[in-house]
């Protein structure tokens, strides 16, 4: 053939004439990437090969680049896949050119799309949500551009690995945090407008907390947490308590005597002799005989008749600031698109009569829900701490389940002094979904430190995002999780390593009859790639890093000037955070542990032994990643079990265009988040637990375990409170109950409802159900992969 006739056409479908020296270039430069030197003679022997191969008169540059990575593939397999690698990232880069118009398009046409629906917790259709939405898509691809350096940019375009949250990475700003609000509220703190001064009671501090949550979240991307809140907020109460008393008494001797007492003074006697709403005979005593130096003199029968009274009028103001406190998280706005905070609150060892009032008070207006109609509260995710000896000991869960009627139980007396309120978080999380439960005696949740005697024993005992997130071990100082959080994480695609280490596998095993050959070849195939990919994530969150640091602390006013983040207040605003952040985690995350193991050995890892084997190990060699990094950098680096929202079905439509359709990998719309039993399995609780449960203590960057119990749920606290005891003695970190929660949005009806409302026949159904640790009662906020997912979830027994 006549190269001088060969027509080549373009992508755009215009046509140019035939140049050798372009294929030739192109070749070239695999070669060169590769780390080939020298090789002229091949790469022209190549370059003539794949010319020859020509047929027709006109050609188009895919059959060119086509008939390349075969010939590259016959001579030298490692620079194909350099080839093929280059070749992907141009048609990535190509492509988002036109991509970002259909976007565009997609978001102004409010199509039900994965972009629009990306966060279930985000109104894309309003026109501040589609704004947001717009400068999310806009600002991933400056990122891209300009920011990635460009490995870690190929990586996550390719599908490898995904970065989270690239839309805020511009912003240098971190994930998420855990307030110190003691702090915060002794100290008092400044918004923009003005400075907030110590809160005087239960419905102050309740309300400030809020402000504190909506403001916050304005200068991070992820969730807010409030790791003891018993114990934040009992000290309001007692301020409300000491409140009504004073107040009762100058009424009574204004009554009685016709004089108005000093209401200070008295408050300044509360304070001294009465340390607590429920006091002693004797502290009684001793406070009514210092009355006398005011000119009171009350009996002791009135005395208690006012106390009495003071005690109701705080638990109806403790009951009233929790409610308020459950409904204005539920409808202020942080941000554009009607999102509120992604708000958590863990409680549940306070053991001081304020304490204990403010989670009985909590968990009663939790389960009043929002509304005339009691809607199931989305937020904030509440997390009981379960700690032994403090709201947990095996002979009171014995005694509670021998009483018949387990609301009885719930009125007992008991060695642990919060197990009564954990019966009650049981009951509350069968009709409100929450409260989850956190594990503070499982090995690695404990700290040291910790002393019953310690009234800020809190200090030292793990808070989590109600997500998963973990923040708690700390190389850069305290162990604790007060004031600190992630600065970002990375996920990488489990399953396509362990497709690619079975196809290599076969290609390298001679006989791939000897099915263990082919297995144990392709397990350490996948290994070393987890290792590696780990590696490359490690690195991607040190530049990550580097860059956030580079931040100056005016860009965090709230954040850095007051505190929050601590050592955040000692910076002035135009000094750079620098190493304030160091106490704050990265996260290598991955997906999909359940798909990687079929793909490896045609089974899953909840009744195959080798598959959990494997999966174990692999966690594992991240771990040792983590080690590493963490001593060559001085950094808390920790593996993290992805919450996988937007992530659930990205790495499954690329994986599945690359391999084809792959029975239990890659052909449903999500892969399995984390180290998760798929959600298809017919496993029992205990065995879902047990199968789950080692996986907590080696991904200490944040992990959950779920079980899905069925509508009965609602009825049975008792099963509620079996699970979470299951969990409890397996050592499980985190974990969480589902069960469906419907309610009739015409007229009210609360229950397990399939088509109809069984009472008024209406379809406009409320359907609660989680998603990556927090609620939402619209199935059509989530994103198609997450539906997907939530379909095939099945009940365990």
């Amino acid at each position: 053939m006549n190269y001088a006739e060969i027509c080549i056409i373009k992508r755009d479908g215009k046509r140019e004439d035939f140049s050798i020296s372009k294929i030739k270039n192109a070749i070239s430069k695999a070669f060169s990437a590769t780390g080939f030197q020298d090789e002229y003679q091949l790469i022209a022997d190549v370059t003539m090969n794949v010319i020859n191969q020509f047929s027709t008169p006109t050609i188009t540059v895919e059959e060119i680049q086509d008939l390349v990575e075969k010939e590259l593939m016959r001579v030298r397999p490692e620079v194909a896949k350099k080839y093929i690698i280059y070749r992907e990232w141009r048609n990535t880069e190509r492509d988002k050119k036109t991509q970002m118009k259909h976007v565009m398009d997609g978001i102004v046409a409010i199509d039900k799309n994965d972009v629009n629906l990306s966060n279930a917790n985000m109104s894309s259709h309003t026109p501040a949500g589609q704004m947001m939405t717009f400068a999310s898509e806009v600002t991933k691809d400056y990122t891209y551009k300009y920011l990635l350096p460009k490995r870690f940019a190929e990586a996550h375009q390719l599908g490898d690995i995904h970065i989270h949250d690239l839309d805020y990475y511009p912003t240098k700003t971190t994930t998420c945090i855990q307030y110190d609000m003691d702090d915060l509220f002794e100290r008092g703190f400044r918004t923009k407008n003005g400075s907030i001064r110590t809160p005087q009671s239960i419905q102050s501090y309740a309300t400030l907390a809020t402000i504190i949550f909506q403001t916050n979240q304005n200068e991070q991307h992820g969730g807010q947490s409030i790791p003891a809140f018993d114990f934040f907020m009992a000290k309001g109460v007692r301020k409300s308590f000491y409140k009504h008393m004073s107040s009762l008494i100058s009424f009574y001797v204004n009554l009685e005597l016709g004089t108005q007492p000093d209401e200070k003074a008295i408050r300044k006697l509360l304070e001294a002799h009465l340390p607590s709403i429920q006091s002693t005979e004797l502290e009684r005593e001793s406070f009514r005989i210092a009355l006398i130096a005011l000119q009171i003199n009350l009996d002791k029968e009135h005395l208690i008749r006012i106390m009495d009274k003071a005690y109701t009028l705080t638990q109806k103001d403790t009951h009233q600031a929790m409610e308020g406190f459950i409904h204005n998280l539920n409808t202020m706005h942080s941000r554009g698109g009607n999102q509120v905070v992604f708000s958590s609150i863990n409680y549940g060892t306070d053991t001081s009569s304020e304490g204990r009032m403010v989670i009985e008070e909590l968990l009663k207006a939790t389960i009043e829900g929002l509304g005339a109609r009691g809607e199931v509260p989305v937020f904030p995710i509440q997390i009981f701490k379960v700690k032994d000896g403090v709201s947990y000991s095996d002979k009171d869960f014995a005694k509670a389940m021998a009483v018949e009627n387990i609301e009885e139980a719930m009125k007992a007396k008991y060695e642990a002094p919060n197990f009564d309120l954990l019966l009650k978080a049981c009951r509350t999380t069968s009709k409100a979904l929450f409260p989850n439960f956190m594990f503070l005696d499982t090995e690695f949740n404990k700290n040291e430190k910790w002393d019953i005697n310690d009234p800020k024993r809190y200090r030292y005992e793990l808070a989590t995002m109600g997500c998963r997130t973990r923040v708690f071990e700390n190389i850069a100082g305290e162990k604790s999780s007060l004031g600190r959080g992630n600065l970002s994480f990375t996920t990488l695609n489990m399953p396509r390593l362990a497709i690619e280490a079975r196809i290599k596998a076969e290609s390298l095993v001679e006989d791939t009859r000897h099915k263990e050959a082919v297995e144990e070849k392709a397990k350490d195939l996948f290994l070393k790639s987890v290792r590696n990919l780990s590696k490359l994530i490690a690195d991607q969150l040190y530049e990550r890093y580097k860059y956030q640091r580079s931040a100056l602390a005016r860009q965090f006013p709230f954040m850095m000037g007051n505190d929050v983040w601590k050592g955040g207040g000692a910076l002035n605003p135009n000094e750079q955070v620098g190493d304030v952040l160091r106490s704050g985690t990265l996260g290598i995350g991955f997906i999909g542990g359940h798909n990687a193991m079929v793909a490896l050995y045609g089974q899953g890892h909840a009744h195959s032994q080798k598959s959990w084997d494997t999966l174990y190990e692999a966690v594992m060699e991240m771990n040792k990643v983590v080690d590493e990094y963490k001593a060559k950098y001085e950094l808390n680096y920790s593996v993290l079990a992805t919450p996988a929202e937007g992530l659930s079905g990205r790495f499954t439509k690329m994986d599945r265009r690359k391999y084809g359709k792959i029975p239990g990998v890659t052909d449903r719309d999500y892969y399995v988040n984390s180290f998760h039993v798929d959600v298809k399995e017919p496993i029992s609780i205990t065995d879902k637990i047990k199968s789950e449960a080692p996986f907590h203590a080696i991904t200490k960057g944040g992990h959950i375990t779920y079980v899905e119990l069925d509508g009965e749920a609602q009825k049975n606290v008792r099963a509620i409170a079996k699970v979470v005891k299951v969990m409890h003695d397996e050592q499980v970190g985190y974990g969480s109950i589902n069960h469906p929660v419907d309610t009739c949005h015409a007229c009210g009806y609360k229950g397990v409802i399939y088509d109809k409302c069984p009472v008024c026949q209406s379809e406009n159904i409320m359907r609660m159900r989680r998603i990556t640790g927090y609620l939402t009662g619209d199935l059509s906020s989530w994103n198609s992969a997450k539906r997907a997912e939530e379909k095939d979830r099945i009940k365990h027994n």
